[in-house]
Protein backbone atom coordinates (compact mmCIF):
# COMPACT_ATOMS: atom_id res chain seq x y z
CA UNK A 1 0.00 0.00 0.00
CA UNK A 2 1.39 3.33 -0.43
CA UNK A 3 3.01 5.38 2.23
CA UNK A 4 2.28 8.52 0.81
CA UNK A 5 -0.94 9.75 2.30
CA UNK A 6 -2.00 13.62 1.95
CA UNK A 7 -3.94 15.24 4.58
CA UNK A 8 -7.45 15.68 3.45
CA UNK A 9 -10.32 18.06 5.01
CA UNK A 10 -13.83 16.85 4.31
CA UNK A 11 -16.55 19.61 5.27
CA UNK A 12 -20.32 18.27 4.56
CA UNK A 13 -23.31 17.73 6.58
CA UNK A 14 -24.63 14.76 3.89
CA UNK A 15 -23.55 11.78 6.75
CA UNK A 16 -25.17 9.16 4.09
CA UNK A 17 -22.32 10.70 1.60
CA UNK A 18 -20.10 10.48 4.46
CA UNK A 19 -20.61 7.16 4.93
CA UNK A 20 -20.49 5.45 1.83
CA UNK A 21 -16.74 7.52 1.25
CA UNK A 22 -14.75 7.33 4.05
CA UNK A 23 -13.26 4.35 4.13
CA UNK A 24 -12.43 4.62 0.54
CA UNK A 25 -10.75 8.13 1.33
CA UNK A 26 -8.95 7.21 4.95
CA UNK A 27 -7.24 4.47 2.81
CA UNK A 28 -6.12 6.77 0.30
CA UNK A 29 -5.64 10.35 2.80
CA UNK A 30 -5.30 11.08 6.47
CA UNK A 31 -9.08 12.42 6.77
CA UNK A 32 -10.46 15.00 8.83
CA UNK A 33 -14.54 15.25 8.74
CA UNK A 34 -16.11 18.22 9.38
CA UNK A 35 -19.99 19.04 9.52
CA UNK A 36 -20.44 22.97 10.07
CA UNK A 37 -18.52 25.48 8.34
CA UNK A 38 -17.21 27.17 11.44
CA UNK A 39 -15.47 23.77 12.55
CA UNK A 40 -13.63 23.47 9.05
CA UNK A 41 -12.28 27.46 9.28
CA UNK A 42 -11.00 27.11 12.81
CA UNK A 43 -9.15 23.52 11.75
CA UNK A 44 -7.66 25.49 8.81
CA UNK A 45 -6.50 28.07 11.19
CA UNK A 46 -4.40 25.34 13.41
CA UNK A 47 -3.00 23.13 10.52
CA UNK A 48 -3.46 23.23 7.26
CA UNK A 49 -4.44 20.23 4.76
CA UNK A 50 -3.28 19.52 1.25
CA UNK A 51 -6.61 19.54 -0.09
CA UNK A 52 -9.63 20.89 1.26
CA UNK A 53 -13.05 18.58 -0.01
CA UNK A 54 -16.22 21.26 0.18
CA UNK A 55 -19.46 21.02 -0.10
CA UNK A 56 -21.35 23.72 -1.13
CA UNK A 57 -24.55 22.63 0.73
CA UNK A 58 -23.15 22.77 4.06
CA UNK A 59 -25.74 24.02 6.37
CA UNK A 60 -25.21 27.01 9.05
CA UNK A 61 -22.74 28.77 6.80
CA UNK A 62 -23.12 30.28 3.29
CA UNK A 63 -20.50 27.76 2.11
CA UNK A 64 -19.53 29.83 -1.26
CA UNK A 65 -18.50 32.83 0.94
CA UNK A 66 -16.21 30.49 2.66
CA UNK A 67 -15.29 29.13 -0.53
CA UNK A 68 -14.07 32.89 -1.33
CA UNK A 69 -12.86 33.77 1.85
CA UNK A 70 -10.23 30.77 2.29
CA UNK A 71 -9.07 31.64 -0.90
CA UNK A 72 -8.86 35.43 -0.04
CA UNK A 73 -6.69 34.30 3.33
CA UNK A 74 -2.72 35.01 2.24
CA UNK A 75 -2.25 31.61 4.88
CA UNK A 76 -4.72 29.46 3.24
CA UNK A 77 -4.63 30.39 -0.44
CA UNK A 78 -2.94 28.05 -1.16
CA UNK A 79 -4.50 25.14 -0.07
CA UNK A 80 -6.25 22.99 -2.44
CA UNK A 81 -10.00 23.51 -3.00
CA UNK A 82 -12.69 20.58 -4.55
CA UNK A 83 -15.88 21.87 -4.56
CA UNK A 84 -18.85 19.56 -4.71
CA UNK A 85 -21.62 21.77 -5.83
CA UNK A 86 -24.72 22.18 -8.64
CA UNK A 87 -24.74 23.14 -11.78
CA UNK A 88 -25.28 26.92 -11.44
CA UNK A 89 -22.40 27.03 -8.90
CA UNK A 90 -20.00 25.53 -11.19
CA UNK A 91 -20.98 28.39 -13.91
CA UNK A 92 -20.74 30.88 -11.17
CA UNK A 93 -18.11 33.85 -12.23
CA UNK A 94 -16.95 33.77 -9.27
CA UNK A 95 -15.34 30.01 -9.21
CA UNK A 96 -12.32 30.19 -7.60
CA UNK A 97 -11.73 26.42 -6.84
CA UNK A 98 -8.87 24.22 -8.29
CA UNK A 99 -11.61 21.76 -9.45
CA UNK A 100 -15.06 20.72 -8.83
CA UNK A 101 -17.57 17.82 -9.24
CA UNK A 102 -21.71 18.32 -9.66
CA UNK A 103 -23.63 16.67 -6.98
CA UNK A 104 -24.51 13.61 -7.14
CA UNK A 105 -20.64 13.26 -6.81
CA UNK A 106 -18.59 10.76 -5.78
CA UNK A 107 -17.14 6.73 -6.73
CA UNK A 108 -15.01 6.02 -8.82
CA UNK A 109 -14.72 9.56 -10.55
CA UNK A 110 -14.27 11.52 -7.43
CA UNK A 111 -11.34 8.92 -6.28
CA UNK A 112 -9.65 8.87 -9.92
CA UNK A 113 -9.20 13.02 -9.78
CA UNK A 114 -8.19 12.74 -5.92
CA UNK A 115 -5.32 9.90 -6.97
CA UNK A 116 -4.37 12.04 -9.67
CA UNK A 117 -4.15 15.62 -7.49
CA UNK A 118 -2.25 13.18 -4.75
CA UNK A 119 0.61 11.77 -7.66
CA UNK A 120 0.74 15.69 -8.64
CA UNK A 121 1.30 16.73 -4.93
CA UNK A 122 3.63 13.68 -4.24
CA UNK A 123 5.91 14.26 -7.40
CA UNK A 124 6.04 18.07 -6.46
CA UNK A 125 7.05 17.17 -2.77
CA UNK A 126 9.51 14.81 -4.21
CA UNK A 127 10.93 17.52 -6.59
CA UNK A 128 11.09 19.97 -3.44
CA UNK A 129 12.92 17.61 -1.51
CA UNK A 130 15.39 17.36 -4.75
CA UNK A 131 15.93 20.52 -5.13
CA UNK A 132 15.82 21.08 -1.19
CA UNK A 133 18.59 18.23 -1.25
CA UNK A 134 20.18 19.84 -4.36
CA UNK A 135 20.14 23.35 -2.26
CA UNK A 136 21.92 22.00 0.73
CA UNK A 137 24.75 20.14 -1.54
CA UNK A 138 25.36 23.41 -3.28
CA UNK A 139 25.37 25.79 0.22
CA UNK A 140 27.51 22.71 1.82
CA UNK A 141 30.09 22.28 -1.69
CA UNK A 142 30.30 26.54 -1.44
CA UNK A 143 30.69 26.44 2.14
CA UNK A 144 33.32 23.71 1.90
CA UNK A 145 35.11 26.06 -0.69
CA UNK A 146 35.59 29.00 1.60
CA UNK A 147 36.98 26.64 4.14
CA UNK A 148 39.40 25.32 2.28
CA UNK A 149 39.92 28.60 0.30
CA UNK A 150 41.34 29.27 4.45
CA UNK A 151 43.94 26.95 4.37
CA UNK A 152 45.08 27.65 0.11
CA UNK A 153 45.86 31.52 1.57
CA UNK A 154 47.42 30.74 4.17
CA UNK A 155 49.78 28.23 2.12
CA UNK A 156 50.31 31.01 -0.30
CA UNK A 157 51.54 33.75 2.24
CA UNK A 158 53.53 30.92 4.08
CA UNK A 159 56.18 31.01 1.66
CA UNK A 160 56.69 34.48 2.86
CA UNK A 161 57.45 33.97 6.44
CA UNK A 162 61.19 33.88 7.22
CA UNK A 163 60.73 32.65 10.97
CA UNK A 164 58.61 29.95 13.15
CA UNK A 165 57.29 32.64 14.74
CA UNK A 166 55.84 34.55 11.64
CA UNK A 167 54.59 30.83 10.22
CA UNK A 168 52.25 30.93 13.71
CA UNK A 169 50.77 34.62 13.52
CA UNK A 170 49.84 33.60 9.63
CA UNK A 171 48.42 30.17 11.35
CA UNK A 172 46.38 31.82 13.40
CA UNK A 173 45.11 34.38 11.08
CA UNK A 174 43.89 31.12 9.65
CA UNK A 175 41.93 29.76 12.77
CA UNK A 176 40.45 33.17 13.62
CA UNK A 177 38.56 33.24 9.85
CA UNK A 178 36.90 29.63 11.10
CA UNK A 179 36.36 31.38 14.33
CA UNK A 180 38.10 29.12 16.13
CA UNK A 181 40.02 29.42 19.48
CA UNK A 182 43.24 27.61 18.50
CA UNK A 183 47.04 27.70 20.06
CA UNK A 184 49.77 26.35 17.96
CA UNK A 185 52.85 25.19 19.82
CA UNK A 186 56.19 24.53 17.86
CA UNK A 187 59.23 22.55 18.89
CA UNK A 188 62.43 22.36 17.02
CA UNK A 189 66.04 21.85 17.59
CA UNK A 190 65.28 21.75 21.71
CA UNK A 191 63.62 25.27 21.31
CA UNK A 192 60.06 25.89 21.65
CA UNK A 193 57.31 28.46 20.56
CA UNK A 194 53.66 28.80 21.74
CA UNK A 195 51.06 31.39 20.56
CA UNK A 196 46.83 31.92 20.76
CA UNK A 197 44.56 33.11 18.97
CA UNK A 198 43.56 36.73 19.75
CA UNK A 199 46.80 37.08 21.96
CA UNK A 200 44.98 35.60 24.76
CA UNK A 201 46.95 34.22 27.71
CA UNK A 202 48.50 30.53 27.35
CA UNK A 203 48.00 28.56 30.99
CA UNK A 204 50.14 26.49 32.32
CA UNK A 205 47.28 23.73 32.47
CA UNK A 206 47.31 24.21 28.92
CA UNK A 207 51.08 23.81 28.05
CA UNK A 208 50.43 20.59 30.26
CA UNK A 209 47.31 19.59 28.29
CA UNK A 210 50.29 19.79 24.53
CA UNK A 211 52.65 17.91 26.15
CA UNK A 212 50.50 15.30 27.31
CA UNK A 213 49.03 14.90 23.74
CA UNK A 214 51.72 15.12 21.60
CA UNK A 215 52.38 11.56 22.29
CA UNK A 216 48.86 10.19 21.37
CA UNK A 217 48.67 10.19 17.58
CA UNK A 218 48.03 12.17 14.62
CA UNK A 219 44.78 13.27 15.86
CA UNK A 220 42.23 13.08 18.88
CA UNK A 221 38.98 14.75 19.42
CA UNK A 222 38.25 15.30 23.16
CA UNK A 223 34.40 16.25 23.44
CA UNK A 224 34.81 20.39 21.65
CA UNK A 225 38.33 19.77 21.48
CA UNK A 226 40.66 18.75 18.57
CA UNK A 227 44.56 17.82 18.41
CA UNK A 228 46.46 17.85 15.15
CA UNK A 229 50.15 16.64 16.04
CA UNK A 230 53.24 16.53 13.87
CA UNK A 231 56.85 16.21 14.26
CA UNK A 232 57.59 19.87 15.10
CA UNK A 233 54.02 21.35 14.78
CA UNK A 234 50.74 20.70 17.68
CA UNK A 235 47.43 22.63 17.11
CA UNK A 236 44.92 22.01 19.82
CA UNK A 237 41.43 23.83 19.02
CA UNK A 238 39.58 24.32 22.43
CA UNK A 239 35.73 25.09 20.40
CA UNK A 240 34.86 23.30 17.56
CA UNK A 241 31.54 23.49 16.67
CA UNK A 242 28.47 21.95 17.55
CA UNK A 243 27.30 20.76 14.11
CA UNK A 244 28.60 17.44 13.35
CA UNK A 245 28.64 18.19 9.50
CA UNK A 246 30.39 21.65 9.92
CA UNK A 247 32.70 19.97 12.93
CA UNK A 248 33.88 17.49 10.11
CA UNK A 249 34.85 19.93 7.58
CA UNK A 250 36.36 21.56 9.64
CA UNK A 251 38.25 18.99 11.25
CA UNK A 252 39.52 17.74 8.01
CA UNK A 253 41.02 20.92 6.90
CA UNK A 254 42.46 22.21 10.31
CA UNK A 255 44.66 18.88 10.01
CA UNK A 256 45.65 19.61 6.17
CA UNK A 257 46.58 23.47 7.86
CA UNK A 258 48.33 21.44 9.92
CA UNK A 259 50.34 19.43 7.49
CA UNK A 260 51.04 22.94 5.37
CA UNK A 261 52.39 24.42 8.71
CA UNK A 262 54.50 21.42 9.41
CA UNK A 263 55.98 21.70 5.91
CA UNK A 264 56.90 25.27 6.43
CA UNK A 265 58.90 24.72 9.23
CA UNK A 266 60.56 21.74 8.63
CA UNK A 267 61.59 23.63 4.89
CA UNK A 268 62.62 27.08 7.07
CA UNK A 269 64.89 24.14 9.53
CA UNK A 270 66.41 22.80 6.49
CA UNK A 271 67.33 26.64 5.02
CA UNK A 272 68.76 27.06 8.42
CA UNK A 273 70.95 23.81 8.13
CA UNK A 274 71.73 24.87 4.77
CA UNK A 275 72.78 28.06 5.81
CA UNK A 276 74.98 27.00 8.21
CA UNK A 277 76.79 24.61 6.42
CA UNK A 278 77.42 27.05 3.79
CA UNK A 279 78.78 29.18 6.27
CA UNK A 280 81.60 26.77 7.51
CA UNK A 281 82.51 25.63 4.19
CA UNK A 282 83.01 29.41 3.49
CA UNK A 283 84.84 29.78 6.64
CA UNK A 284 86.74 26.31 5.27
CA UNK A 285 87.24 27.77 1.95
CA UNK A 286 88.72 31.29 3.35
CA UNK A 287 91.22 29.04 6.09
CA UNK A 288 92.43 27.05 3.29
CA UNK A 289 92.71 30.33 0.75
CA UNK A 290 94.85 32.16 3.60
CA UNK A 291 97.10 28.45 4.11
CA UNK A 292 97.70 28.17 0.45
CA UNK A 293 98.83 32.17 -0.15
CA UNK A 294 100.83 31.76 2.79
CA UNK A 295 102.37 28.91 1.27
CA UNK A 296 103.02 30.49 -2.11
CA UNK A 297 104.26 33.86 -0.21
CA UNK A 298 106.73 31.47 1.84
CA UNK A 299 108.22 29.45 -1.59
CA UNK A 300 108.42 33.04 -3.50
CA UNK A 301 110.53 34.42 -0.22
CA UNK A 302 112.64 31.06 0.07
CA UNK A 303 113.26 31.15 -3.64
CA UNK A 304 114.43 34.65 -3.20
CA UNK A 305 116.76 33.88 -0.36
CA UNK A 306 118.42 31.23 -2.39
CA UNK A 307 119.30 33.14 -4.95
CA UNK A 308 120.42 35.70 -3.12
CA UNK A 309 122.99 33.18 -1.00
CA UNK A 310 124.01 31.64 -4.19
CA UNK A 311 124.87 34.97 -5.70
CA UNK A 312 126.87 35.71 -2.59
CA UNK A 313 128.47 32.50 -2.81
CA UNK A 314 129.80 33.15 -6.42
CA UNK A 315 130.97 36.61 -5.40
CA UNK A 316 132.84 34.88 -2.34
CA UNK A 317 134.73 32.50 -4.91
CA UNK A 318 135.66 34.83 -7.35
CA UNK A 319 136.80 37.43 -4.66
CA UNK A 320 138.91 34.29 -3.27
CA UNK A 321 140.57 33.35 -6.77
CA UNK A 322 141.85 36.81 -7.00
CA UNK A 323 143.84 36.55 -3.82
CA UNK A 324 144.86 32.35 -4.36
CA UNK A 325 148.12 31.54 -6.12
CA UNK A 326 146.59 29.85 -9.51
CA UNK A 327 147.83 30.26 -12.47
CA UNK A 328 145.82 32.92 -14.65
CA UNK A 329 144.87 30.35 -17.23
CA UNK A 330 143.59 28.51 -14.41
CA UNK A 331 141.74 31.45 -12.73
CA UNK A 332 140.43 32.49 -16.20
CA UNK A 333 138.54 29.17 -16.54
CA UNK A 334 137.58 28.91 -13.27
CA UNK A 335 135.87 32.46 -13.47
CA UNK A 336 134.70 31.67 -16.42
CA UNK A 337 132.70 28.70 -15.43
CA UNK A 338 131.53 30.58 -11.95
CA UNK A 339 129.78 33.57 -14.82
CA UNK A 340 128.50 30.93 -16.65
CA UNK A 341 126.67 29.32 -13.73
CA UNK A 342 125.54 32.83 -12.37
CA UNK A 343 123.86 33.02 -15.77
CA UNK A 344 122.42 29.52 -16.11
CA UNK A 345 121.22 30.49 -12.60
CA UNK A 346 119.63 34.02 -13.71
CA UNK A 347 117.83 31.96 -16.21
CA UNK A 348 116.58 29.21 -14.14
CA UNK A 349 115.20 31.80 -12.01
CA UNK A 350 113.41 34.08 -14.54
CA UNK A 351 111.81 30.98 -16.02
CA UNK A 352 107.70 30.55 -14.90
CA UNK A 353 107.75 27.95 -12.20
CA UNK A 354 104.80 25.34 -12.77
CA UNK A 355 104.38 25.10 -9.37
CA UNK A 356 104.26 28.85 -8.87
CA UNK A 357 101.80 28.90 -11.66
CA UNK A 358 99.28 26.23 -10.36
CA UNK A 359 99.42 27.77 -6.95
CA UNK A 360 98.43 31.38 -8.04
CA UNK A 361 95.24 29.79 -10.22
CA UNK A 362 94.39 27.66 -6.33
CA UNK A 363 94.70 30.91 -4.64
CA UNK A 364 92.35 33.03 -6.95
CA UNK A 365 89.62 30.07 -7.12
CA UNK A 366 89.57 29.74 -3.37
CA UNK A 367 89.15 34.00 -3.35
CA UNK A 368 85.79 33.70 -5.71
CA UNK A 369 84.86 30.73 -3.20
CA UNK A 370 85.24 32.27 -0.37
CA UNK A 371 83.26 35.21 -1.08
CA UNK A 372 82.27 37.61 1.88
CA UNK A 373 82.39 35.08 4.72
CA UNK A 374 79.60 37.25 6.86
CA UNK A 375 77.60 37.16 4.11
CA UNK A 376 74.24 34.47 3.89
CA UNK A 377 74.76 34.52 8.12
CA UNK A 378 71.21 32.68 8.48
CA UNK A 379 68.70 34.28 10.89
CA UNK A 380 67.65 32.79 14.31
CA UNK A 381 64.08 30.78 14.05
Amino acid sequence: MDSFKPFLFLATADQAWIAGHKESLQQEFELNVFTSGSDCLSALNERQPDILLLDTQLPGCDAWSLHREIRDDFNTSDVYQFLLCNESEAAHPDLVADDFMLRPAGGAPLLSKLRLFKKSLQQKQEAKAQMAYAQNVAMTAMCSMGELGVVMEFMSKSFACRSIQAVGEQALSALQQYELDGIIHFVWEGESYTTRSNQAEILDSDREQIAQLRTLGRLLEIKEQLVVNFEHTTILIKNMPEDPERCGRIRDNIATLCEGIESRVAGLLLEHDNLLKQQGIRYAVCEIRDSVANLYERQQAHQQQGREMMIGLIDDFEAAFVHMAIRADIENMMISEMVELRHRLDELWDKPNEVEAKLRVVVASLETLAGDVGAGRPAAL
